[in-house]
């Protein structure tokens, strides 16, 4: 599943396009054609839409609306550029030519955020696997203030 970054607002497969804000109703209708049902996780305020070709990660505020869109496997590009299926050290050459800069996360624990993107970015060994493995974990994007 191959997933097109819509920078600060979300992401786009086909004719669905998930945008942080959303209600939750909207969200599912638009990912029914294209997933099973989702899985509920730990919380009520988060869904899991799992294919053999992606995987995503929803988390909805108190009022079900999306606050965060979670990319574990498939592809995530922008431009062209491969997002997820990919290295840091690859990406951090390409998203710097274009002038997006990693700084400090905000809302993740774990990871780096692009401001300009609206995108935090996380290798595994960020998220506690193997040192220096920099194979992405993880494109998300979230609400920012």
């Amino acid at each position: 599943m191959s997933w097109q970054l819509l920078p600060r607002r979300g992401i786009r497969f086909g004719e669905a396009e998930i945008v942080v804000g959303a209600p939750r109703a909207e969200v599912r209708q638009a990912l029914a054609g294209y997933f099973p049902p989702p899985k509920n996780q730990r919380r009520e305020s988060e869904d899991q839409y799992l294919n053999s070709d992606g995987k995503i990660f929803l988390r909805y505020d108190d009022a079900n609306t999306l606050e965060t869109i979670m990319c574990i496997t498939g592809s995530v590009q922008l431009d062209g550029q491969e997002l997820l299926d990919t290295t840091w050290s690859e990406l951090i050459t390409h998203l710097g030519s274009l002038g997006f800069n990693p700084e400090e996360s905000k809302y993740f624990v774990d990871g780096q955020d692009f401001p300009e993107l609206g995108i935090n970015i996380a290798t595994r060994e960020d998220v506690g696997g193997d040192e220096d493995d920099d194979a992405i974990e993880w494109v998300a994007v979230w609400r920012s203030a």
